[in-house]
């Protein structure tokens, strides 16, 4: 019997396992960005106190925030958005350097509060009443829109598609022919970044006339990379 008939079919395995070993294909990454206008900010304050005792701490900064909660009633806030339930209370102390040692200073208490404004043609005067009626500390507001994720389908589709252009030059600089994308990953998803449109700080609340504030855009991003075969 002849034994070489073997030879032809594992030689054309051979050839196979070949090409796919040194299969060609060229790495990009593309990224994309669609801007959109907010819907609404949400608004955070706290109220601190300190008193001799932990009571009289927690009494006083309940009495602010019973003041902040009406100075909110009249504007656009989302009722299941509001939130002033949390409170802490600790120790203070300083560090007496002449006796080396700590000295009680009172119990801090303090109490968040955060909610949703819909309507942000009311921001300036809400950050003016928080101001106003005793809160201790205002944050910045964070804005949002009920469109991010369908800003974010958009921002992936135009970062395939930056992929796909990158890959396709590189093809045609190479003489070759670019084929069908063998994996393709997304990047983190990073939180939506104000865009705001005059980055001028808003005017001083007066008793008079609350400060405006104008908005500006949303910027969604993404980021993709792809490898795609090339010929």
């Amino acid at each position: 019997m002849r034994k070489w008939i073997f030879i032809a079919p594992v030689a054309i395995a051979g050839i196979f396992m070949s090409a796919l070993t040194f299969a060609t294909t060229i790495s990009v990454e593309g990224k994309g960005r669609v801007e959109i206008a907010p819907e609404y900010a949400t608004l955070s304050a706290s109220v601190s106190h300190t008193a001799e005792t932990a009571a009289d701490a927690q009494a006083a900064v309940d009495r602010v925030m019973e003041d902040l909660l009406k100075g909110i009633e009249t504007l656009a806030v989302e009722a299941k958005s509001l939130d002033a339930a949390q409170i802490r209370i600790q120790p203070r102390y300083r560090w007496n350097p002449r006796t080396e040692s700590q000295e009680f200073l009172g119990y801090e208490a303090t109490r968040d509060l955060s909610f949703k404004l819909s309507d942000l043609e009311q921001l300036g005067e809400a950050l003016q009443r928080l101001s106003q009626r005793g809160a201790t500390n205002v944050s910045e507001p964070r804005f949002g829109s009920s469109q991010t994720e369908a800003a974010r389908a958009r921002a992936l589709a135009k970062a395939f598609k930056d992929a796909r252009a990158d890959a396709a030059t590189l093809a045609q600089a190479a003489g070759m022919t670019l084929a069908e994308p063998v994996t393709i990953n997304t990047g983190s998803r990073p939180a939506p970044l104000f865009r705001p449109a005059n980055r001028a700080a808003p005017a001083a609340m007066s008793a008079e006339m609350a400060p405006r504030y104008e908005p500006g855009q949303l910027s969604v991003s993404a980021s993709v990379s792809v490898v795609f075969n090339a010929q």
